[in-house]
């Protein structure tokens, strides 16, 4: 997923178009960094908009899921792999930690530093949330001074506006890849212990930022829940492909099995954060857990 900048150079409090305005109920007040956004131009943000509008005939296999929400044809952060029959597809790039991306050729030091300071407070945000990370501790995480932070990011809020950036894209890549995991369990399972895998580090990121959004002044409040309603969709849409196929129990609801789910990624997440460190037996599989639980509702 491509997010380009509104206007203006990179800098202090620029860089990639923050969505809070259009994530939130409250549009046109909540900009990290005070700038309106044109909400009629990004595609998740249209995805958004349409979660309760699109109907499950829309969403059969073979169907764009970026030309149902009206995304750009051009922008796909992770492409559908071709399925055939009940065969997993190649998730190889679904598969892959949102995180570890490749920086281009042309990266500048200015820009490889700014990427810097973002896996810095994406690892501290993870691990103590927002309020608990300062742009200081954030600043000796990174090995840089607190005046070289403020040069690339203005505010904490903006740093947080950059950091929820990068879920959004992740979020967009699995929208994208929605025909590829209806293709067969066997996909789900896959994607399972890629993207949405409970010890990885995304998951840890969003699972700490959402349960700091119970505090409704927290400034990424908005964002951060339409991006797990985002997930939730997208499972949903799995499981409603599955129910066409006659691959879910009778009875199962796809919605339901969808926030259940997400949910319970979740919690396995804090869990694999917290108590399994208290644990002497670490025998437990948070993956093993998460497949089991889809088994229950899938046709053997």
């Amino acid at each position: 997923m491509t997010l380009a900048a509104t206007s203006g150079p990179p800098g202090a409090g620029t860089g990639p178009s923050p969505l809070s305005a259009v994530f939130s109920d409250r549009a046109g007040d909540e900009s990290f960094d005070g700038n309106s956004v044109n909400m009629s131009v990004d595609p998740l943000a249209q995805a958004l908009r349409t979660l309760d509008s699109i109907s499950a005939a829309e969403l059969e296999v073979g169907t764009d899921l970026r030309t149902i929400v009206g995304a750009p044809a051009e922008v796909s952060a992770v492409a559908p792999p071709a399925t055939t029959g009940d065969a997993a597809p190649d998730l190889a790039m679904v598969l892959q930690e949102p995180e570890v991306v490749e920086a281009p050729l042309s990266t500048t030091p200015g820009q490889a530093r700014r990427e810097a300071i973002l896996d810095g407070a994406a690892a501290l945000f993870a691990e103590r949330g927002y309020h608990g990370a300062s742009l200081r501790d954030i600043s000796r995480r990174v090995g840089i001074s607190h005046p070289g932070m403020l040069h690339h990011f203005a505010s904490k809020e903006v740093l947080l506006g950059a950091v929820v950036d990068r879920l959004e894209a992740h979020a967009q890549g699995l929208l994208d890849s929605v025909e590829s995991l209806q293709g067969s369990p066997k996909a789900l399972l896959a994607a399972l212990a890629g993207p949405w895998n409970p010890t990885q580090h995304s998951m840890a990121l969003l699972a700490t930022l959402a349960a700091e959004t119970v505090n409704p002044d927290h400034p990424g409040r908005y964002r951060i829940s339409r991006l797990r309603l985002v997930h939730e969709h997208v499972l949903e849409q799995v499981f409603t492909g599955h129910a066409e196929r006659g691959l879910l129990l009778e009875g199962v609801e796809p919605a339901f099995m969808a926030r259940s789910l997400f949910s319970l990624l979740l919690s396995l997440t804090v869990r694999e954060h917290s108590v399994r460190e208290l644990q002497q037996d670490r025998t437990a599989d948070p993956i093993r857990d998460v497949h089991d639980f889809v088994r229950l509702c899938i046709v053997d």
